[in-house]
């Protein structure tokens, strides 16, 4: 799995000092996108579960979270509900990563702004790559611009 995430992320440091926070309860699923997102020069933070994550986005402010949706102590959803509440913290794009495929429930994951996308477990890593490509690609030039 490794070796075919690192063909998907080429050591090219291109996002080099960018911050990726990952929040998810499986140890296994935040290894590995850990793993790929180093590759990327990406500074990756990681947390077990909502409250911690929502602590450490306080403190680090991350360029993009990837979060789990159900979690134990605090799920992803109300973790970003409650950084939407402070400034420094209000415009992070979000990408949800889940094992919950009902419409019904997706639907409920974008009622909060800044909720880029979700993926259904099991990760796609071609799909994570696209999208966390496009999103830092579009966010690091809106800082530029500004």
């Amino acid at each position: 799995m490794f070796k075919f995430l690192q063909n998907l992320f080429p050591a090219d440091r291109k996002y080099q000092d960018r911050k990726i926070l990952i929040v998810d309860d499986n140890e296994v699923d935040r290894k590995i996108v850990a793993k790929a997102l180093d590759r990327l020069g990406c500074r990756v933070l990681t947390a077990v579960d909502g409250e911690i994550g929502y602590h450490v986005a306080l403190s680090e402010i991350p360029d993009l979270i990837l979060s789990d949706c159900h979690m134990p102590n605090m799920d992803g959803v109300e973790m970003c509900k409650r950084l939407r509440d402070h400034d420094e913290t209000s415009n992070i794009p979000v990408i949800f990563l889940t094992g919950d495929n009902s419409p019904a429930k997706v639907i409920d994951f974008f009622d909060g702004p800044n909720t880029e996308n979700y993926m259904c477990k099991p990760i796609n890593p071609r799909l994570l790559a696209s999208q966390i490509d496009e999103i830092l690609s579009r966010h690091f030039h809106d800082d530029q611009q500004r």
